[in-house]
């Protein structure tokens, strides 16, 4: 096996070693030109429609038929690729976004932006760029900064974009901040067995609900389930749950818990309070949310546990 990877390895590094010249040279990155220009004329086209006309015909235009978009979400998460009519819907709610009020602006690194030759009827574009965003009677903030890889494709005289790649996408921060905000000890459960019992707790409900087990989930709520969402509200029943449930996540949404990050506290005489975080698997369009924290208030009568109070933050 040693020999192999010692192989392997050598093999790559005279591989690189001997890259011609003649390949750089024929590869080189262009940094101004008229096929700098071009390209750089499109990307602004592009986003000026994008995040500002929200023409979707003229955005359409914009791209070949076979468009697809590739989205880096990290290493513990697969690449999503979203073809265009995907891609042009999801344009189309930001545009409403935009219209509401809140403000998306893209810019370009000063410097990054970079064009490559492929052949007479194909070219790459390769730059970082930074998203900024403002909401109403908020100042505007950054909240993403990654690199980009694009295919263009000439049709006529027009370059199209057939293929793009986001990648090293950041959007932390609030970092610097958060080192001078309070940081707990690591938890360790006073009482090993609750712990337990609320860990296994956590995993049969959302087995049922990722199942769409409507029977199991109805026994391990209260009747009278208080759901708080900071998004969509407050709902008081636990009927108006399993409805919202069998409508909007069964076979659409499977929830992934977020390995180590659950506590438990007992409440005396009542039972105990659940805390930790989550993320969604969105299975139709293929895309997973951050990590999110929820609240869980577990009351226990004789020895059946129920949810009783339910906070979901995002």
């Amino acid at each position: 096996m040693r020999k192999t990877i010692t192989t392997g390895l050598c093999l790559m590094l005279w591989l690189m070693a001997a890259w011609p010249a003649r390949a750089q040279q024929r590869y080189q990155a262009s940094v101004s030109g008229p096929l700098y220009e071009q390209l750089l004329h499109a990307d602004s086209l592009l986003f000026h429609i994008a995040l500002g006309s929200c023409d979707s015909q003229a955005l359409q235009a914009l791209f070949t038929k076979d468009f697809v978009f590739y989205h880096d979400n990290g290493l513990e998460n697969p690449t999503m690729a979203q073809p265009l009519a995907d891609f042009i819907t999801s344009a189309a709610r930001l545009c409403k976004q935009q219209q509401a009020g809140t403000r998306l602006r893209r810019q370009i690194v000063p410097g990054s932006l970079q064009a490559f030759t492929v052949n007479s009827q194909e070219a790459m574009q390769t730059g970082v760029q930074q998203f900024y965003l403002s909401q109403p009677g908020q100042p505007e903030k950054q909240v993403e900064v990654s690199r980009f890889s694009r295919t263009w494709k000439k049709e006529g005289n027009t370059w199209k974009l057939a293929r793009e790649l986001d990648y090293d996408v950041n959007t932390h921060f609030a970092e610097a901040a958060a080192e001078q905000r309070y940081q707990p000890a690591p938890y360790v459960p006073d009482n090993k067995a609750l712990y337990d019992t609320i860990v296994n707790l956590d995993s049969t409900f959302f087995n049922a609900y990722n199942t769409c087990n409507m029977d199991k989930m109805t026994d391990m709520m209260v009747n009278n389930l208080e759901f708080y969402h900071d998004r969509g509200g407050l709902t008081t029943s636990r009927a108006e749950v399993l409805a919202a449930t069998q409508k909007n996540i069964c076979g659409k949404v499977k929830r992934e818990l977020i390995k180590g990050s659950i506590e438990v506290y007992p409440i005396n005489g009542y039972g105990a309070v659940e805390i930790g975080y989550h993320r969604f698997h969105n299975l139709a369009e293929g895309a997973t949310s951050h990590g999110s924290k929820f609240i869980i208030l577990w009351q226990r009568n004789n020895n059946h546990w129920q949810m009783c109070r339910v906070i979901s933050l995002h």
